[in-house]
């Protein structure tokens, strides 16, 4: 039997293939244009923090005083508040407690210092810290210096000049992590001051807050030079202890204990709090509204080709009844055309992103900020590894979405009796 290519039955079946193959492109080029920062923003935001963030609370304090009051004795209250800490310490449920010295990982950010010697120019987001103090303990993070195990990093550190690198960090400014015993030259962009400091060790990455990437935390022994109030306390809960019942127990139990004549326990927040807290206050709205943006996309873009892919295979009835009637199985009829539509899905989607893939390559998608840490590097920092990866989700979205909208009406078709089919214009 000899197929006429300009016959209506195939020359429509061409034209409908046409047509949806361009709205393929068109939606796969859409789909990759919103899903693309969708999908990187996501991910950093979903990276480990580098220690157990559920195990970590901060526990503010606050005074009876008025603030000129509480400036008039301040060594009094100071002497207070670490009565207050011995109390937290104290806490069955309290495996390490600490005061917090400006900012803390997980709650606030530090001063941001810059790199003045002849390694690239790198922010240096820093925490301070003071002597004895036990904030490695508390967040576990582990020394990559032989000679200072982490219960001796904050051991024999001289104040306002000894530092502790992250382990990037280190490798950003000199290559290798074991530079403890050498000098970094620093600026403080808050003071307007450049000052040299001694290395004390190396120490593992965590991220300060969840959009940090670039682990480049810097932690410097402070002397507080003059009595600091309402200074938190950063605690980390044992083993089993949930930052819920932790809070209820400071609530209910503990709250007449947790106090001096002039000092009390104002606020406990976990890491997670203060995460969702400072996502919202920063950039939430916008994070949210691309988010709604993105799937606003999604749904009337797989609606759409849904939408079209009914049509298209619901006007190609006849067809599916001609092959049956030609001995063609209701099994082979349906995967004909559920391998019709994987291959022009397949073609469209491939074309459509060669056509974003020149976008990409046009621009500075893959150029790193002045002052981005140059050693850290994720999948969508190289066009290898971003392109085939954001391709690929396209892809299966697109994928779905054409499978679903032929195989309902596919099935229904070669469900029907042949004569039903074969009564369609």
């Amino acid at each position: 039997m000899k197929l006429n290519l300009n016959s209506p039955l195939l020359g429509g079946r061409w034209k409908g293939a046409s047509w949806l193959a361009l709205e393929l492109i068109l939606v796969t080029i859409i789909c990759w244009w919103t899903f693309d920062p969708m999908m990187e923003k996501i991910y950093v935001n979903h990276l480990p923090f580098g220690y157990d963030a559920d195990r970590i609370v901060r526990m503010e304090v606050a005074s009876t005083l008025n603030r000129t009051e509480r400036m008039d004795r301040k060594e009094e209250i100071c002497a207070e508040e670490e009565i207050l800490l011995k109390k937290v310490q104290e806490i069955e449920d309290v495996e390490v407690a600490f005061r917090s010295v400006y900012s803390a990982p997980g709650f606030d950010l530090g001063e941001s210092y810059l790199n003045t010697g002849d390694s690239t120019c790198i922010r240096f987001p820093t925490i301070y810290f003071q002597r004895e103090s036990p904030i490695f303990r508390a967040y576990d993070i582990p020394s990559l210096t032989p000679t200072v195990p982490l219960s001796e990093l904050t051991n024999d550190c001289e104040e306002d000049k000894s530092i502790i690198l992250s382990r990037t960090l280190a490798l950003a400014a000199f290559g290798k992590t074991d530079v403890a015993g050498r000098t970094i030259e620093l600026y403080n962009v808050g003071l307007d001051e450049t000052r040299k400091y001694h290395i004390r060790a190396v120490v593992e990455d965590v991220r300060s807050y969840e959009g940090d990437k670039d682990h480049t935390n810097c932690y410097i022994c402070s002397t507080l030079r003059m009595p600091m109030t309402n200074m938190p306390v950063i605690v980390r809960l044992r083993d089993g202890v949930s930052v819920q019942q932790f809070r209820e127990k400071c609530e209910y139990e503990l709250r007449k204990n947790l106090t001096t004549e002039h000092c009390y326990i104002r606020k406990i927040e976990s890491v997670r709090e203060r995460q969702d807290f400072l996502s919202g206050r920063c950039d939430g709205r916008l994070m949210h509204r691309n988010v709604l943006m993105a799937a606003f996309f999604a749904i009337n873009l797989a609606l759409g080709v849904f939408g079209t892919i009914l049509m298209y295979t619901r006007q190609r009835r006849e067809e599916a009844g001609i092959k049956r009637a030609f001995g063609a199985t209701r099994r082979s009829v349906f995967w004909g055309f559920i391998r019709e539509a994987w291959v022009l899905t397949t073609v469209s989607v491939l074309i459509g992103c060669a056509i974003y893939f020149q976008y990409q390559i046009s621009g500075d998608s893959y150029e790193k900020d002045l002052y981005d840490n140059p050693v850290v590097h994720y999948w969508f920092d190289s066009i290898e590894t971003h392109f085939p990866i954001v391709s690929l989700c396209v892809y299966l979205f697109v994928l779905c979405t054409v499978l679903i909208g032929t195989a309902i009406p596919a099935w229904r078709i070669c469900r029907s009796e042949i004569t039903e089919s074969l009564r369609e214009d």
